[in-house]
C-alpha cells in the first residue's frame, strides 16, 4: 500500500470490552471511558488519522449495538446510529478489528461478528480479534495461545493479546503492557490491511447508499434488540419505512443533512456530467417530505 494512503480500520465489539480504551491508546487521543454497565460510545466516531511505521491509519470506533434494552441507545436513536455508521463507511475499510475480553465466546460476540464481518462487509475485509484483559497472564499471550483453536471458525487473520487498562494502583504495571499492546496491534494492522479499501456502496460497486441501508437494516434491528415493528417489510421503500415508523425529528434531520451529500459524492464518481449535483438534488427532493410531518423547533445543529 502506498504510504500516502490512509488505512481505514473499523473497530467493533460489545459494550465494556475496551473498544474506546483501545482506540485512545492506538491514536493517542483521550475520549471518555468508564467501567459502568452502559457504554459511553453512543455513535460512530472517526478519529483523526495518525502515522505508524510510515503509514497513515484512521480508526473508526462504533457504538455498542446491544444497548437498546435498558441501555444507552434508545429506539429513536437507532435510526441515527445506522445512518452514522454508513456515513462513516463511505470511503470503505481496509481492516476490521473485533474487540472482546479474553474469556468465553459469548452470544453477543457471535452476533457482532456476523453483522460486521459477514453481513456488512460480505467477508471481504480481513479481520483481527483483539483480546483485552490479558494483563494478568504471564506471558500476556498465554490465554490466546491456549485457546487459539476455538476461534478457527471465524477466520480471523490473527488473535492479538492485549492490555489497555490504565490508572489506579496498578498503573505502573499497566503502562508498559499498554505500549506493548499498541505496537503489536498497529503492526498487525499494517500487516493485514487490504491494499485498497473495500467499499460498501458507491464507486464501481453498483450499490447505492440505499442498497446498503436495505441490506443491513433488518439485521441491525435484530442485533440491537429493537422492536419488531422497526423491521423493513418485503418490498417496502426507505421512504415508506421511515414514514410508517414516524421517524423522529432528529433522525430525519440527520438523514436530510448527510444522505444527500453522500449521494452527491457517489454521483461525482460516475462518468456523467453533473451526476453528483443531480443525485444530491433528487435525494433532497425525496427526503424533504419527512420534515413536513413535524418541523423542528430549531434549525441549529
Amino acid at each position: 500500500m502506498p504510504s500516502g494512503k490512509v488505512i481505514r480500520v473499523l473497530v467493533f465489539g460489545s459494550t465494556g470490552v475496551g473498544k474506546t480504551s483501545l482506540c485512545n491508546t492506538l491514536t493517542g487521543r483521550n475520549r471518555p471511558t468508564n467501567n459502568g454497565p452502559f457504554g459511553v460510545t453512543q455513535k460512530t466516531h472517526a478519529f483523526a488519522p495518525f502515522v505508524h511505521d510510515g503509514r497513515r491509519i484512521q480508526i473508526i470506533d462504533t457504538a455498542g449495538m446491544h444497548e437498546s434494552d435498558g441501555g444507552t441507545v434508545k429506539t429513536d436513536e437507532a435510526v441515527q446510529q445506522i445512518v452514522e455508521l454508513l456515513q462513516n463507511s463511505k470511503d470503505g475499510f481496509h481492516l476490521l478489528i473485533h474487540v472482546a475480553r479474553a474469556t468465553r465466546i459469548t452470544k453477543e460476540q457471535e452476533e457482532d461478528h456476523d453483522f460486521f464481518v459477514r453481513r456488512m462487509t460480505q467477508s471481504m475485509v480481513p479481520s483481527l480479534m483483539v483480546l483485552t484483559g490479558c494483563e494478568n497472564e504471564e506471558p500476556m499471550t498465554k490465554w490466546v495461545d491456549e485457546h487459539r483453536s476455538a476461534f478457527n471458525r471465524y477466520n480471523y487473520k490473527d488473535l492479538v493479546a492485549t492490555c489497555f487498562a490504565q490508572g489506579g494502583k496498578l498503573e505502573e504495571h499497566y503502562a508498559p503492557l499498554r505500549e506493548q499492546s499498541r505496537e503489536v496491534t498497529l503492526d498487525a494492522i499494517v500487516k493485514y490491511a487490504l491494499s485498497e479499501p473495500y467499499l460498501l456502496f458507491g464507486g464501481t460497486t453498483g450499490r447505492t447508499l440505499q442498497d446498503a441501508l436495505y441490506g443491513l437494516w433488518n439485521e441491525f434491528v435484530d442485533l440491537a434488540k429493537l422492536p419488531a415493528k422497526l423491521r423493513r417489510r418485503s418490498n417496502e421503500s426507505a421512504y415508506a419505512l421511515l414514514k410508517r415508523l414516524g421517524v423522529p425529528e432528529k433522525a430525519a434531520a440527520l438523514a436530510i443533512k448527510h444522505i444527500p451529500d453522500l449521494m452527491g459524492e457517489i454521483g461525482d464518481r460516475l462518468p456523467f456530467p453533473a451526476a453528483g449535483k443531480i443525485m444530491k438534488a433528487a435525494t433532497l427532493l425525496l427526503l424533504s417530505p419527512l420534515m413536513k410531518k413535524k418541523k423542528p423547533a430549531s434549525t441549529k445543529d
